[in-house]
């Protein structure tokens, strides 16, 4: 007999402090018409309405020493300086820079990097990107840690990993800079200016999860991003289609493991992309008051250390005897 999930009911003082208008609204779902995202979430408090939320979120946070540590080293990642500009411009093959560039961000710890072109509606309302060239930069999460979510545990390796995807993007930045081109380091979790999961998609990352997050052919959803954006000539990478997409079609793993019920067994149209979307006002309360959840990456069977690799193979012979 299956078992019934308990209801989850968010706590009277968090509920108390939710604007009146739907997150799902703010974030277009149901509109036709492809736009700009609009800030909603790990932004500056005054840009959205759910800035009461952000600082609710803080308030609960538990006083783990560990966890204080490893964010403090976050933030302190994210604030810190490049490499000035040099005023000597070195001149390279689009080719040979793409070559290089892709060196100094796995020699800087960064597990993945691919390079793709900005499009208009990746930018946040109310924020300009000033270079047309993203690097994309992936770091893979320890499976072990994230399958504890949610919990202190799977906390600190989330933001363990976002401090590393904060050091690559510094690196490739600063690499830029030392050649004498422009680029800007937007890290990979508070107050960036861009989304991130699109382009990551359009590189060659991976494909976009039924939980909302990117699934990766080798690290499936125990994954981090950062980016750069330059304008240092650099090739462009393409996008990689191996069956996660159509594997989320038949897997209910995330759906049946959300505490909230916010994904839906179904993609949606958000602001003119028909795609998986999860319900920000069910997801958003339980994240607040579960340190951050990640439940849903924690069950994605393509997280799991090794499976990725089988699965892309049974998905591929699947595909040939449908032929």
């Amino acid at each position: 007999m299956r078992k019934t999930k308990p209801k989850f009911i968010p706590k009277p003082e968090q509920m108390a402090l939710w604007p009146d208008i739907s997150g799902n609204k703010v974030n277009g779902l149901g509109e036709t018409e492809v736009r700009q995202p609009t800030p909603i979430y790990w932004q500056k408090p005054e840009l959205t309405p759910f800035g009461p939320i952000m600082g609710y979120y803080k308030s609960v946070q538990p006083p783990d020493k560990k966890l204080i540590e490893i964010r403090q080293r976050e933030h302190d990642f994210a604030h810190q300086e490049i490499s000035p500009k040099s005023n000597i411009r070195k001149e390279n093959t689009p080719e040979k820079w793409t070559e290089l560039v892709k060196e100094v961000g796995l020699k800087n710890n960064g597990d993945v990097v691919g390079i793709t072109k900005m499009k208009p509606e990746w930018v946040i309302e109310s924020f300009e990107v000033p270079y047309e060239t993203v690097i994309m930069s992936g770091v893979s999460m320890n499976f072990d840690e994230l399958k504890e979510a949610p919990g202190i545990i799977s906390a600190r390796e989330v933001s363990r990993q976002y401090g590393r995807a904060q050091q690559v993007s510094k690196a490739i930045a600063s690499w830029i800079h030392e050649q004498g081109w422009n680029a800007v380091s937007y890290g990979g979790s508070n107050h960036v200016p861009m989304l991130l999961i699109p382009p990551a998609i359009e590189c060659g990352f991976g494909e976009l999860g039924k939980h909302g997050s990117l699934i990766n052919n080798k690290y499936g959803s125990a994954f981090r991003l950062g980016a750069v954006v330059t304008d240092m000539p650099l090739d462009l990478d393409s996008k990689k289609i191996f069956g996660a997409d159509e594997f989320c079609m038949n897997c209910k793993a995330c759906e049946a493991a959300c505490p909230p019920d916010a994904i839906s067994s179904s993609k949606k149209m958000v602001r003119g992309v028909d795609k998986w979307y999860v319900d920000f006002d069910k997801c958003l309360p339980y994240f607040t008051e579960s340190i951050g959840c990640g439940i849903c990456l924690a069950v994605c069977p393509w997280s799991r250390p090794g499976v990725a690799d089988n699965l892309i193979k049974k998905l591929a012979k699947k595909r040939q005897k449908d032929i």
